[in-house]
C-alpha cells in the first residue's frame, strides 16, 4: 500500500502536472474552478447527482466532477439524488469539507441541506468533499429485537466474548491487529482539469505492509517492508476510523495524500486515499480505494 502511494502514485501525479506546465501553455488570466468529490465510507457502488454549479452525476465508491473557467464569485451545488440502493443500505451524507479554509472567503458545506457554496477568489480552485457514511446501528441496552432487556449479546444471554476488540463495551472502538497486513489497491483514477483535461486510470495492485499500534491504538503506524517505502501515521477519529497524511513535492509543486481507514474487525479494514494538486490553472484529483487483511 504505502510504496504504491508514496513513490509511484505521488510521482505520477507530480510528473503529470509538471510535464503539462512545461509545455509552454499560455494560461488564462482567470482560472477559477469548483470541484465536487464524493466518497462512500466504507466503499459502496452507486450514483449520486448534483444540481447547480457544478452539476452532473458522480459514480461511486469515489468520483469527482468539476466546473472550470468560472469567474470569481459564489457558486452553489446541491446533492439532488442518491442511489436508492445506497439509501436502502443506510448510507447518508455525513460531512462536507472544502479545502480553502485559509482563504479570506472560505467555501462552506451544509450537511443539513446537502449543499456546498464555493466562494472562488481570483485564480482559485476549490475542492469540496462530500462523504456518504454507512449509518450507525443502535445497539444500546434494551434495543434488541426480542425485547428481553439484554444488551445485544448472544442468544443465550452470555456476555460477548467473541474477541471483536470491543471488550464487551458497545461504545468502544475496535483495535486492529498489530503486525503484517495484506493490502489490495483497487482500481483508481486521476482526473485533471483546467488548462488540460485528462483522466488516467490507476491499475490495481497488491503488497504487504506492517501496522504498529501505540497510545492504546489511538495511533497506527503503517509502514512498508523496505527502506524506500513511506511511513504513514494514522490518528483515530471520533467515528472510530483513522486518518493519515503524507506530503511531498516535485520541482517546487507541493502536494499531500490523505488516507482514511475504516475498521470492520480486528483483522479487516477498508480505506481510501485522495489528493488534489493545484498549479497554474491545472487541478489533478487522485482517488483510490483499498482493502486490508491481517496476514498473520
Amino acid at each position: 500500500m504505502v510504496k504504491v502511494f508514496k513513490n509511484n502514485m505521488m510521482a505520477l501525479l507530480l510528473l503529470t502536472v509538471g510535464s503539462v506546465l512545461n509545455l509552454g501553455v499560455v494560461l488564462p488570466a482567470q482560472a477559477q474552478s469548483a470541484i465536487v468529490e464524493v466518497v462512500t465510507e466504507p466503499p459502496a457502488n452507486g450514483l449520486v447527482r448534483f444540481s447547480g454549479i457544478p452539476e452532473g452525476e458522480v459514480s461511486l465508491p469515489s468520483d469527482s466532477m468539476a466546473a472550470t473557467g468560472l469567474s470569481p464569485g459564489s457558486y452553489q451545488t446541491s446533492l439532488s439524488y442518491i442511489d436508492p440502493a445506497l439509501l436502502a443500505a443506510h448510507y447518508k451524507l455525513s460531512r462536507i469539507s472544502c479545502d480553502d479554509d485559509s482563504s479570506s472567503t472560505p467555501s462552506i458545506g451544509d450537511v443539513a441541506s446537502g449543499s456546498a457554496t464555493f466562494n472562488l477568489d481570483r485564480n482559485e480552485t476549490v475542492v469540496c468533499l462530500f462523504v456518504l457514511t454507512l449509518g450507525a446501528v443502535d445497539n444500546q441496552p434494551g434495543d434488541n429485537e426480542d425485547g428481553d432487556g439484554n444488551n445485544g449479546g448472544n442468544e443465550d444471554g452470555d456476555e460477548d466474548n467473541s474477541g471483536n476488540g470491543r471488550d464487551n463495551d458497545p461504545g468502544a472502538c475496535i483495535c486492529p491487529k498489530q503486525g503484517s497486513w495484506n493490502v489490495s489497491n483497487l482500481p483508481g483514477k486521476m482526473v485533471c482539469t483546467g488548462v488540460m483535461s485528462m483522466t488516467m486510470p490507476l491499475a490495481p495492485s497488491r503488497q504487504t505492509g506492517l501496522i504498529e499500534l501505540s497510545n492504546g491504538c489511538q495511533t497506527l503506524i503503517a509502514s512498508g517492508l523496505s527502506d524506500d517505502e513511506a511511513t504513514v501515521p494514522f490518528q483515530r477519529t471520533p467515528d472510530c476510523g483513522y486518518k493519515g497524511t503524507i506530503g511531498g513535492s516535485h520541482e517546487g509543486i507541493p502536494m499531500k495524500i490523505d488516507f482514511t481507514l475504516d475498521v470492520a474487525d480486528e483483522r479487516n479494514m477498508t480505506g481510501q486515499l485522495h489528493s488534489v494538486v493545484n498549479q497554474q490553472g491545472m487541478t489533478c484529483t487522485m482517488s483510490r480505494n483499498y482493502t486490508l487483511s491481517a496476514s498473520d
